[in-house]
């Protein structure tokens, strides 16, 4: 090894950085035991490619330096001759001094420089044939010293050119190794995309802004007093910052709740997903260390020595554990136990984890240990009427350009079942809709925008020249909307005005709808209720088969379509759920979903009931079949029909004939 070389690694070693990087390799040393021997192995490939492209620059570099310092030395105090002529001046100019040194460039094109005592002098540019074997001749007569030199490039690029040529195997296996070990966990600058963090001062808004949710906010006040007056919670034996669990569909706000209550308590959050595996064994649970390590690096930074950690799509990690093959598969959630056990650390500080997730117990089971890491847990529902309408109002406050006709009660009843996230999509659905039309939002446009944001945008090209195909669509669609108009009417003893205002039926379309695959639909509001009876559930089944009813008193049973495959969907699950998992019609109300020697009389209940109904929804559509005609017709001809005109036809048919 050169002595430069020697030099420049014993500098590099009494640097400060240095030792600090050290010192930082020193502490994570357990860490890195648990790193598999895969990416140990890459990581010493790439370090050892590393150093060697190092040397190779350090060196091409040093002896350009060389290079360079031979040439200044030699054409110091030049004075430049700008002809070189083969007369006796010039020629007696050479033969006087005591040195020549013939400088050659890669275009063949040579420098000429001679020195005589300490005054130098230069011709440059010269072709190589200018110097002739004669001028070597009386040089060497003369007994003075002369010497060919190859000119090299100073520039740096050729340096980096020619090291590219040279390694370009190698700077691509290192980028391939540079990919794999970020995918891995591994590297992460910062966070990496796998988290970030807010300051309490970069989050916008306030707990405030979350419309509705009055219940959960109170729950997340006892949080807040509690980091805020610790020594009042621990006379009561409460002295452990709880770890919090929420739940619910998607949209409902559970991360701006997480965001919020940072900013409340005034603390840092560090933001995540559960989606943290990286492929490679250990890949999760390294990152899980990750970032609770710069949880407390946070934590430690700020007065309350608290920072929130808050994995959004947590289902993944709260899964049973035990259930794979593989013995590494549960490390990621083993890894996150350890950090949810609440000991403090030796700074003192507290991390509090917020873990959300549309984790459905129904389906998936909990595991235990990691249920009892979470004293609190949250269920985010979706927001009611009243929510619905205060929700509306604030997402409708920045629209300038609206109507003041636009009634937002109406627009919150027939809203049901959607999300605060939802709701505000609608709104800016309806603001584009207007903006394409070139009016104000108006209440059909939100109408319009809430049919799209639900089942997707309609057309008409799909069925336009199939008349076929859209009568049979026309039929189906009518006998469902038939089949739920003759039901209340008969609940609301054939009061056709109580029976309009009950039905939650928005429109009936044979428009094609490509997201669902749907080529019409009965646009109808979703219903608030969380309970339903036999009776309600029964009347819905009845509905549902009064498409496929209608297609047959029409038809013919021959003729019946599967169009109506959804419908079927629908109505198995229904029966299934009153047969099989609540025993609605039997005595002894049991889940018998693992009871199988009981399975298969209840399913064949469960047909004999199916069978019932249908008969049932064809004989209330049986003295009908003229009015599905006329109403088909319509639908045909219009390709949309609202509940109210639906109605005034009706009123109409039903007086003439």
């Amino acid at each position: 090894m050169s002595d430069w070389l020697k030099k420049l690694i014993e500098k590099i070693k009494n640097s400060e950085l240095y030792k600090k990087i050290e010192k930082k390799l020193q502490e994570s040393a357990p860490a890195t035991q648990n790193i598999p021997t895969k990416q140990k192995v890459m990581m010493g490939i790439m370090f050892l490619l590393i150093i060697d492209m190092s040397i190779f620059i350090f060196s091409s570099l040093v002896n350009i330096n060389k290079e360079e310092t031979e040439l200044q030395k030699i054409s110091k105090n030049l004075e430049e001759v700008k002809y070189f002529e083969s007369n006796n001046s010039a020629l007696g100019d050479l033969l006087a001094s005591d040195k020549v040194y013939f400088i050659v460039d890669e275009e063949l094109k040579v420098d000429v420089i001679f020195q005589e005592g300490n005054l130098s002098k230069e011709i440059k540019n010269l072709p190589i044939y200018s110097i002739t074997r004669s001028i070597e001749k009386e040089l060497i007569k003369a007994n003075i010293n002369y010497q060919w030199i190859e000119k090299e490039s100073v520039a740096s690029g050729f340096v980096i050119l020619t090291f590219i040529s040279d390694h370009a195997l190698d700077l691509i296996f290192i980028g391939l190794i540079l990919f794999l070990l970020k995918s891995s966990g591994m590297m992460m600058l910062g966070g990496g995309d796998k988290f970030k963090v807010y300051k309490p001062k970069e989050i916008k808004g306030s707990m405030d802004d979350i419309i509705g949710y009055e219940d959960i906010k109170e729950e997340i006040q006892h949080l807040v007093d509690m980091l805020k007056n610790i020594a009042l919670y621990s006379k009561y034996g409460i002295e452990d910052i709880f770890n919090i669990m929420f739940s619910g569909v998607q949209g409902t706000g559970k991360t701006t709740m997480a965001v919020q209550i940072a900013k409340k308590l005034e603390v840092p959050i560090l933001v995540t997903t559960g989606n943290i595996e990286t492929g490679f064994v250990g890949g999760g649970a390294n990152i899980v260390k990750k970032i609770y390590a710069r949880a407390n690096e946070l934590a430690s930074e700020n007065k309350f020595q608290t920072c929130i950690v808050f994995i959004d799509e947590a289902q993944n990690l709260l899964v049973k554990r035990g259930q794979s093959r593989e013995k590494w598969a549960d490390d990621t959630p083993n890894e996150l136990l350890t950090h949810l056990e609440g000991v403090k650390t030796i700074n003192d500080v507290r991390i509090i984890t917020i873990v959300a997730s549309n984790f459905d117990e129904s389906n998936m089971q909990l595991d235990e240990a990691m249920a009892a890491r979470f004293k609190k847990k949250i269920h985010f529902r979706l927001p009611n009427e009243e929510e619905r309408e205060a929700l509306l109002k604030h997402f409708m406050k920045p629209v300038e350009n609206k109507e003041e006709s636009i009634e937002i009660k109406k627009l919150a009843k027939a809203f049901s079942g959607t999300s605060p996230r939802t709701l505000q999509t609608i709104v800016q659905e309806a603001s584009l809709l207007a903006i394409v039309k070139q009016e104000k939002v108006n209440h059909a446009h939100l109408m319009k925008a809430f049919e799209v944001v639900m089942i997707g945008q309609s057309n008409r090209k799909t069925t336009k020249n199939k008349e076929k195909e859209r009568h049979i669509i026309s039929i189906h669609e009518i006998g469902h909307f038939l089949m739920n108009f003759k039901q209340t009417l008969v609940e609301n003893d054939n009061d056709m005005e109580k029976t309009e205002e009950q039905m939650k039926v928005i429109k009936i379309s044979s428009e094609n709808i490509s997201r669902v695959n749907a080529l019409g639909y009965v646009l109808s509001e979703s219903d608030d209720m969380l309970l339903h009876s036999i009776f309600e559930l029964e009347k819905e089944v009845r509905i549902l088969y009064g498409g496929v009813a209608a297609e047959e008193l029409i038809s013919g049973k021959q003729n019946i379509t599967t169009g109506s495959a959804n419908d079927i969907e629908k109505i198995t699950h229904i029966l299934k759920h009153l047969f099989i998992e609540t025993s609605a019609y039997s005595n002894s109300k049991l889940k018998l979903d693992g009871i199988e020697m009981l399975q298969k009389e209840a399913y064949l209940k469960m047909e004999a009931k199916a069978a019932e109904l249908y008969t049932e929804s064809l004989e209330l559509l049986k003295d009908e079949q003229a009015l599905i005609e006329h109403l088909a017709g319509l639908l045909i001809e219009r390709w949309v029909l609202s509940k109210e005109e639906i109605f005034e036809e009706i009123r109409k048919y039903k007086e003439q004939n």
